[in-house]
């Protein structure tokens, strides 16, 4: 069975890893994908969001990471996808997850598995990371090892953009 795990990815953090894994150890295969929202501001481009997924799953062989600009269920039909696995974080997260996959039920006849995160990762999410990078707090709790020393080296890449001679 190929399932889907749909998200903004920005950043990828210790409980979506977690979540990817579990689906690849439980399914076939696994399309993670970095979907882009209009309405959303990213920290991360698209290209960033997609290599730190490629970096934090690539030792999981039934993996696939990708991208897109549509809606889940079309790109569930262009890649004969079966099902979306979600994961959330507390009970306060499920009405909105149910409500996600109540329209891809009605509008796109397409099942969601939503399966509540371990209490570790309860308070870990994207916002959080992104809030943290801004203080200057340390994230090596909150994503995975390569994703952290991805994010350490663009933030120098960035910082060296503004060093000037003086």
């Amino acid at each position: 069975m190929k399932v889907i795990l749909p998200g903004s990815y920005d950043p990828i953090t210790n409980g979506h890893l977690e979540v990817i894994k579990q689906a690849s150890e439980k399914f076939d295969e696994v399309y993670v994908v970095a979907f882009i929202n209009p309405k959303k501001k990213y920290r991360f481009s698209l290209n960033e969001r997609v290599s730190m997924l490629m970096l934090a799953t690539e030792e999981l062989d039934n993996v696939l990471v990708s991208y897109s600009d549509g809606l889940v269920i079309d790109y569930m039909r262009e890649h004969e996808i079966d099902k979306i696995v979600k994961g959330y974080r507390t009970d306060a997260d499920l009405p909105w997850e149910r409500e996600q996959a109540e329209w891809n039920l009605k509008h796109g006849g397409v099942e969601t598995e939503l399966w509540k995160c371990k209490e570790e990762f309860e308070n870990i999410s994207s916002t959080a990371v992104r809030a943290a990078l801004d203080e200057g707090v340390a994230i090596s709790d909150l994503v995975p090892e390569k994703v952290m020393e991805y994010i350490k080296n663009f933030l120098l890449k960035i910082s060296n953009l503004f060093l000037v001679d003086i």
